[in-house]
């Protein structure tokens, strides 16, 4: 099906796995995003505060503080062995959320699923990365991030359905087994072998010769900050739309819906347009985008009718700066993707983890206005810093 999107050019065995990798990331991806948009729903089972739960949240995304070593775990596994074992860590984990009868126990869940699915993503990524030369890796990577977009498309907006009519709880349950299913098909269509010699041999020659490289720890705290701006509105909206606007989970539901959508619309432009565009280019006009949008949510946190578009044009530049990114992430450290992506997802986690307490208690003391404000701020220092690893490029882009 999505091997439509992927000419002659692209290597068979990469046409053929990429429509089964792609739901395998939309049932990880679903399981993964479900928590923020129902945090407060999850609060109020489990009888703690919002800024409680906040910080439970945090503590679970530091379990990526764990990606550089998985990177190198990743290098040393077959890529198979990864990517099943990383989905069956993400069930497993799921599990462990839906049986918790206290915070802690929640906080251990999440820690698992975000351990689990950085094993996952990289065991893709490291995939892709000896299969796919730099020049076309920005398209393998979009189609693939679809399933970022379409986990708030159809994922977290099934498990949505389910908590409204039953309870959080079931809609983990229903995620672990649509990822147990995926994690059979998909090691049935792999092949449990490395990459062809011919491949890796001018998957590297293309690299060497068209990967702008420069100074990457501006990516990687360009990263770090992305990561922290989307939290700050990404553990907020639902409660702020709950709790100043009466929505319930059943209508929030349809507003994760809208999200999806422009996420898809937003990964869809990154494919078409990244590749020719640049990379890196993409990944700053995403970034600087994000400023004005953040700015307008703070000021009109108050008025949802202008408020919810603006929210949307921020979830939608923020996914088109990440998919942007990615590609970059592959190529930080010269001959090893996995390194590269595990500082990279790294980054990211930590930047998800330091906002997420901060953003939550700034919702439940001062209004939307304020983790609207810290999005913007961080979204800015993204922007900066890819300013800034665009000078280390030179004409490279």
């Amino acid at each position: 099906m999505l091997s439509r999107g992927l000419d002659s050019s692209f290597a068979p065995e990469v046409r053929a796995a990429i429509t089964p990798i792609t739901l395998a990331k939309l049932g990880a991806n679903s399981a993964y995003r479900f928590a923020p948009p129902f945090l407060a729903t999850i609060a109020a089972d489990l009888h703690v505060t919002l800024p409680t739960i906040g910080v439970a949240l945090a503590v679970g995304e530091l379990g990526g503080l764990s990606a550089p070593l998985l990177g190198r775990i990743t290098a040393r596994v077959t890529q198979r062995a990864a990517i099943c074992g990383g989905l069956l860590g993400v069930a497993l984990a799921g599990l462990v959320c839906a049986s918790s009868q206290n915070v802690i126990h929640l906080c251990i869940g999440l820690a698992m699923l975000t351990m689990a699915k950085l094993l996952f993503d990289i065991g893709v990524a490291t995939w892709i990365a000896d299969r796919v030369p730099y020049t076309q890796r920005g398209r393998v990577i979009g189609v693939t991030e679809l399933a970022w977009a379409a986990s708030l498309l159809i994922g977290v907006v099934l498990m949505g359905l389910i908590t409204g009519a039953f309870s959080w709880r079931w809609g983990y349950a229903a995620a672990v087994v649509a990822i147990v299913i995926l994690a059979a098909v998909l090691r049935a269509r792999l092949p449990d072998e490395p990459p062809t010699t011919r491949t890796m041999r001018t998957t590297r020659a293309a690299e060497h010769i068209a990967a702008p490289l420069g100074n990457g720890w501006w990516i990687v705290i360009a990263t770090f900050s992305l990561m922290a701006a989307a939290q700050s509105v990404f553990v907020t909206f639902g409660t702020w739309l709950k709790d100043d606007f009466g929505y319930s989970d059943t209508r929030l539901t349809t507003i994760i819906f809208g999200f999806g959508a422009v996420e898809l619309l937003a990964t869809s432009t990154m494919i078409r347009f990244a590749d020719g565009w640049g990379k890196q280019r993409s990944a700053l006009i995403g970034a600087s985008l994000m400023v004005p949008s953040g700015v307008g949510l703070a000021i009109a946190s108050n008025h949802v009718l202008v408020a919810l578009p603006l929210l949307a044009a921020f979830v939608g530049c923020f996914e088109f700066a990440l998919v942007s990114t990615l590609p970059l992430a592959s190529v930080l450290v010269p001959g090893h993707p996995a390194r590269g992506l595990g500082f990279i997802v790294g980054a990211g986690t930590l930047g998800r983890a330091t906002m997420s307490a901060p953003a939550a208690a700034a919702l439940s003391n001062h209004g939307m206005w304020l983790p609207a404000s810290m999005g913007a701020g961080c979204a800015l220092a993204t922007t900066a810093c890819q300013w800034r690893y665009r000078v280390s490029l030179g004409s490279h882009s």
